[in-house]
């Protein structure tokens, strides 16, 4: 009888310690797999603050609708411009001159803090690039008529009215940093990727979600003529 109480206290006390092992591992079961899908939730959220601080949008589409070379062998471009708004919204066409080889594209430019732009803060999610005017290399930027301003018809009016207090303050934003970590903004400054242009190509500007303006051909259209010959300088009559 004393034998099978000793036995029996032995079962049980193996059972109790079983039990106790399958509670505490289903315990650590639990926990490892809540540490895990932890992990896979900041993997996912990583992955979208990389895939947002690497993003960028088309903002322009520059045609080169014709070329001719003066007298003096400069180069005139006339540039076809649109403005693309991030719905795909187009702007008005604009068509500008500019003299020379190479073409400036100048756009006033903002960009917001890193860590804003990653996680797709409202406002901030990214950088915002107003283009002021186009010219050649052989003009005198200051004498260029600027763009029409683009403001899409479908944007909303907080949008608007919180981009135009920027735009008020972008030469404050620039020499002053408190301002600028005010509104959260890591640069402003004026950005003029110049390309040089051949009748006929298809250009694509594009601005980067954290960073400025990149300009890309992207093609050329059919039947566009190329560059005539100089125009000859007209003879001067002799007395």
């Amino acid at each position: 009888m004393r034998l099978f109480k000793i036995v029996f206290a032995s079962a049980l006390g193996l059972g109790c310690v079983g039990v106790a092992v399958l509670k505490f591992g289903h315990l650590e079961v639990e926990r490892l797999t809540a540490q895990v899908a932890s992990l896979e939730k900041e993997k996912h959220e990583l992955g979208h603050f990389i895939e947002r601080l690497s993003a960028s949008r088309r903002v322009a589409q520059v045609d080169i609708v014709g070329q001719f070379a003066d007298e003096h062998g400069h180069t005139h471009s006339t540039i076809r411009w649109v403005e693309i708004a991030p719905d795909g919204t187009l702007s008005e066409p604009q068509t500008v001159d500019a003299i020379g080889e190479l073409v400036y594209f100048e756009a006033a430019v903002i960009k917001f803090v890193s860590e804003s732009v990653g996680k797709g803060e409202t406002g901030k999610s990214s950088s915002l690039a107003a283009f002021r005017r186009i010219f050649g290399e052989m003009q005198t930027p200051a004498l260029v008529a600027n763009l029409e301003p683009f403001i899409p018809a479908n944007q909303k009016a907080k949008e608007v009215l919180d981009e135009g207090r920027l735009w008020d303050l972008f030469w404050e934003l620039m020499d002053d940093p408190t301002l600028a970590g005010k509104y959260g903004v890591r640069t402003a400054q004026c950005e003029a990727p110049a390309v040089r242009v051949h009748a006929g190509q298809i250009w694509e500007v594009s601005l980067d979600a954290a960073g400025g303006l990149n300009v890309r051909l992207i093609g050329r259209r059919d039947g566009v003529s190329p560059m005539p010959q100089p125009i000859a300088a007209a003879p001067r009559d002799r007395k």
